[in-house]
């Protein structure tokens, strides 16, 4: 339990940091750090880092589309058959979910692959 809230703080943190720096698909490298530095079982590594990207994402996400007053959430939304502006929003977070989760099991399994072990 204490690896997953301190991979999900990683890639909030890591992720925040390098936002302007890398492009989206930067976080799957920083979750595999996350998953390295703090092994985790299978399903518990998968969900922390699901938990990390998605909130990573979703809350930029967020941020920036209050930034424009919703303009551009809109606009993609009307591109995808009339999509509200929220599911928009939980799409792309959902997306960095997944990213988050992959990459944090990526780096789990990488840390078996040399011996660490699972909490």
């Amino acid at each position: 339990m204490k690896n997953s809230f301190y991979t999900i703080i990683l890639i909030l943190i890591l992720g925040q940091a390098s936002h302007f720096g890398l492009p989206w698909w930067g976080l799957a490298p920083i979750a595999a750090i996350a998953g390295w530095l703090f092994p985790q079982r299978t399903w518990s590594c998968l969900l922390a880092g699901f938990a990390g990207g998605f909130l990573l994402w979703i809350t930029v996400a967020l941020w920036l589309d209050t930034g424009n007053e919703g303009m551009l959430s809109a606009r993609i939304g009307t591109l995808f058959m009339g999509l509200s502006r929220w599911a928009v929003l939980a799409t792309s977070g959902v997306l960095g979910g997944l990213i988050g989760g992959m990459g944090c099991l990526t780096g789990t399994w990488a840390g078996s692959l040399f011996g660490r072990t699972a909490a």
